[in-house]
């Protein structure tokens, strides 16, 4: 969604998102007459939704016609920031900040400066089997450095880098689940909740951001497991715990997902000339033969003839 989506500049009652029903409705306006500037990158999955967003100094008012008794907002404010208020409470929302808010009046959002913001939809069905939603105003403050929120923000930042094009209705329902066992966390889960997220949706999490950071350095040859224990600052055993929890060893996973991509490497046409030395140097690997050995294990044929196969296709 870009401001192009916005017929005007004060455009009102704009249905922003749609899955399976609608989930607010909003009113933008513009602060003190700037040129109104939005965009936010949104997901949308059954049970929550998340927006990464950057906007210039706007007002947005979210309606109570819609549902909202349903849904738990968190506002994750990397830059700029503002207040969120309803009819009985109001609260500064500053960089740093993890704001938790729920109410079925709708509310007011005000960034009178311009503001990088990561905006959650979660069930509060799912929040309430975790945590205790019942006591004081609605709405808990909670900093982005808690462990909880750290590995939610970071989870985020996985997913929507991540190509979710043909997700799954498995994946989708433990994606939610995971999301709602951080927040839960964060905002103080009861003992079902601190005994779901600690068996399931933390490891969850951190096998997700521990694969990100393999992909991000597959082609440094010292990956491996004391390299991701000084990325994540995790110990080499909770390391190895999780990717034993999906029956691969460190080693073997970070080699299968060098020698897959170096396949996809080896496919593209433009990659025709360039040396199997060097692509082997180039997917991490210091020793060509050790390349080609793994790579015919994995494959049934050396990289000559995975290279020789898609060039026949053409």
């Amino acid at each position: 969604m870009t401001t192009s989506d916005i017929p005007e500049a004060t455009a009102e009652d704009m249905i922003a998102l749609w899955s399976s029903r609608h989930l607010y409705r909003l009113a933008i306006r513009p602060v003190d007459d700037a040129p109104l500037e939005l965009t936010s990158d949104i997901t949308t999955f059954p049970d929550f939704t998340f927006a990464f967003g950057d906007n210039s100094p706007i007002a947005v008012r979210v309606s109570a016609e819609i549902g909202h008794e349903d849904d738990v907002y968190l506002s994750l404010v990397l830059t700029g920031g503002g207040e969120v208020s309803a009819r009985n409470w109001a609260n500064e929302n500053k960089p740093g900040d993890g704001l938790f808010h729920w109410s079925g009046e709708g509310f007011v959002v005000r960034q009178p400066q311009r503001s990088r913001i990561i905006n959650l939809r979660l069930s509060v069905d799912a929040i309430r089997r975790r945590a205790d939603l019942a006591n004081g105003r609605p709405l808990r403050r909670v900093a982005l450095n808690h462990p909880a929120m750290a590995l939610l923000r970071n989870y985020v930042g996985t997913l929507q880098s991540s190509d979710l094009s043909h997700v799954t209705p498995a994946f989708a329902a433990a994606t939610s689940s995971h999301m709602h066992d951080l927040a839960g966390l964060a905002i103080g889960a009861n003992r079902d909740g601190v005994h779901s997220a600690q068996t399931t949706g933390v490891p969850a999490v951190r096998l997700a951001l521990a694969k990100e950071v393999v992909a991000r350095h597959l082609d440094n040859p010292k990956l491996n497991d004391d390299f991701l224990s000084r990325q994540m600052g995790l110990s080499r055993s909770y390391i190895r715990k999780l990717f034993a929890g999906e029956g691969y060893a460190v080693a073997t996973y970070i080699r299968r997902e060098r020698l897959l991509r170096a396949r996809r490497f080896l496919s593209d046409p433009a990659a025709a000339r360039i040396k199997i030395l060097d692509i082997a140097s180039l997917h991490g690997f210091d020793d060509v033969s050790t390349f080609n050995r793994a790579f015919r294990r994995l494959f049934d044929m050396s990289p000559s003839e995975a290279r020789d196969e898609v060039q026949g296709e053409d």
